[in-house]
């Protein structure tokens, strides 16, 4: 008679391997169903960080020289901080003169990066780092960046988990303006030299572009962006006649895989366009390693699995027939692994489960995404790609807010941070007649299901708002915990407003001129 081995009867390390193996909802879902199992659940931090990441949508990155035990640790404590929103504590930093004006601005990987084309200039510094942490400091001087003579710097990517700077820039020869061409030089942040991990020091274009003007003619839009081995560039590019003025644009966008080679086989562009509206021009971002989003008047998801071809469409979300011009401002340092071991984070967010932000200007709406409906299956019965209709996908995936304040809504993971009108605001302990607020949302489902009474509002009630450019009625429904902080701000007291796993970052401006900054104030999420 054959002996059967009941799974209660195996060793408890064997049967903490086994469950590892599990979803963490399975996990969750056996422990809750049997004793023996919740016994053995409680004493393991291997299965409690698997759960909590899980739970957070979250993905965990190898740390092998931090415990497991203080890994679940340190992730409990930074939820607990951010549950708490409090913003009495925090550090100005002040920015130097040179970038208070006419300057990109952006935070990756715990740094501060600003660029000023007007003077092409760049800085990267870190901010408030821990003494263990890996840092770059860097600061180029005006007309450094480029290696070519007669260039001119068009945008710049700067990428301090991957210690890469990027550039774009436009090279006039002898014969300008009948020849100009176009390259992206890849240097290392914290030396300027050629990226060890590129394939060559240049990324060429794969065809001329003009990007200034035979004459006078200015670029309408450029952005250059990366994530991990990918590098794309969108820009428009002008037809000319016989003379030297153009009659129409189109735009094109180029993806590299830089770690491997100098050109690009993987190209989109887009129709012929007799007058060029700078508000309605096209934009993208990256949802992970292997997709990114067209952001037009719908969304077009692209696969960049095989970047031997052109990037292939797999699906279309329609938008809101009266919402166009969308902009989008999502920073992907939140799914990027770091290569230096030093500024490893312990966990980083999981891009199939996090928020997109878009803004309409135009519409004064900003839209805030979960991208787990960017990764479904959009082959319908009939072998045919989808195109998805507005009331198919969008309310339940998302929230729609009336976009007022001065500065965009600032996303990491699934939390977002944005501020909204203040009902009985106040300011150094005194009434005022006009305020925002910051307002945190946590949009993962274990805020939603873990909230309790007095921490933060849950909102799972649908919410309306109307579109000021067509009247229209847009009601979403994405469930989030909201925590309103009890510091009041004036509007325009800040022009950027950024965030990552443990720090807030409020870029300071004077409120008569809202397009210069001065100050950073940081805030970091302590219990």
């Amino acid at each position: 008679m054959e002996c059967k081995t009941e799974l209660l009867s195996l060793p408890e390390e064997l049967l903490t391997y086994i469950l590892s193996f599990l979803p963490w909802q399975d996990i969750l879902r056996c422990t809750s169903l049997c004793k023996a199992l919740r016994q053995i659940y409680m004493s393991s931090s291997e299965l409690q960080y698997v759960t909590e990441l899980g739970s957070q949508q979250l993905l965990p990155v190898s740390n092998d020289h931090i415990p497991v035990s203080e890994r679940l640790q340190l992730l409990r404590k930074n939820t607990r901080a951010w549950s708490k929103f409090d913003l009495r504590s925090f550090e100005i930093i002040s920015i130097p003169e040179t970038f208070q004006t006419f300057t990109a601005t952006y935070i990756t990987n715990g740094h501060a990066c600003f660029w000023n084309p007007f003077i092409d200039s760049v800085r990267i510094f870190p901010i408030l780092p821990r003494p263990s942490q890996k840092t770059i400091e860097r600061n180029f001087s005006p007309d450094s960046l480029c290696l070519f003579p007669n260039h001119s710097n068009i945008d710049i990517f700067m990428d301090a988990a991957q210690n890469l700077l990027a550039i774009a820039c436009a090279v006039r020869d002898d014969n300008y303006p009948s020849d100009e061409d176009s390259y992206i030089e890849l240097l290392t942040l914290d030396g300027g030299s050629v990226h060890p991990k590129a394939a060559g020091p240049i990324l060429f274009m794969s065809s001329l572009w003009l990007p200034r003007s035979r004459e006078n003619f200015e670029t309408p839009c450029s952005k250059l962006e990366g994530f991990g081995r990918h590098i794309a560039f969108l820009r428009f590019e002008p037809l000319f006649a016989g003379t030297d003025s153009s009659f129409a644009f189109k735009w094109r966008l180029d993806i590299w895989d830089w770690q491997h080679s100098t050109s690009s086989n993987s190209i989109l562009s887009g129709p012929i366009v007799l007058e060029l509206d700078y508000d309605g021009s096209p934009d993208f971002c990256f949802l992970g390693n292997d997709r990114f989003l067209i952001i037009s008047d719908d969304l077009k998801l692209y696969s960049i699995e095989d970047m031997s071809q052109s990037p292939q469409l797999l699906a279309c979300f329609l938008l809101p027939a009266s919402v166009w011009d969308l902009q989008c401002f999502t920073p992907t340092n939140d799914i990027a692994c770091n290569s230096h071991p030093k500024m490893q984070a312990q966990w980083i967010s999981d891009p199939k489960h996090r928020l997109l932000s878009l803004v309409s200007h135009s519409s004064h709406l900003v839209f805030v995404i979960s991208t787990r409906v960017f990764f479904d299956d959009f082959i319908d019965s009939e072998g045919m790609l989808a195109t998805i209709p507005w009331t198919c996908w969008g309310p339940p995936n998302s929230r729609i807010f009336l976009h007022y304040f001065p500065c965009r809504l600032g996303v990491s993971g699934n939390r977002a941070l944005y501020a909204f009108p203040a009902a009985g605001a106040t300011k150094d302990g005194h009434p005022v007649s006009s305020g925002y607020r910051l307002h945190l949302m946590d949009f993962s489902p274990s805020a939603v299901r873990r909230h309790q009474p007095g921490l933060g509002r849950l909102v799972n009630e649908p919410s309306t708002v109307e579109n000021c450019q067509s009247g229209e009625y847009l009601t979403t429904f994405l469930p989030y915990v909201e925590v309103a902080s009890d510091k009041t701000f004036s509007h325009g007291e800040f022009v950027e407003i950024w965030l990552d796993k443990d720090k807030i970052y409020l870029f300071r401006g004077n409120i008569d001129q809202v397009t210069r900054m001065n100050q950073l104030e940081v805030i970091e999420m302590q219990e």
